[in-house]
């Protein structure tokens, strides 16, 4: 659970850095294009790749901490198999 909050705090701080890191005006990447999704897709660039970016991370948040149980899981099916002595 530490892990997933660690994870968390570096991966909001590394997505932090990451939008301010240009001018907010300036597209990351561009298509060279005249087609309007395309288009569309080129001039709002920075929120599709920021989105993606805090998708990813929650979703790598959310696997820590789902293994984080899962081990528990096991940990505690395994302690009730011990006999007593």
């Amino acid at each position: 659970m530490v892990a997933a909050f660690v994870v968390g705090i570096v991966s909001g701080a590394v997505t932090m850095a990451f939008v301010l890191s240009t001018p907010a005006d300036v597209p990351l990447f561009t298509l060279s294009v005249e087609s309007s999704i395309l288009l569309w897709i080129a001039e709002h660039s920075r929120v599709i790749a920021t989105t993606v970016l805090a998708l990813l991370m929650s979703f790598g948040i959310m696997s820590i901490l789902s293994n984080v149980q899962y081990i528990l899981a096991i940990r505690h099916k395994s302690m009730q198999n011990i006999p007593d002595i």
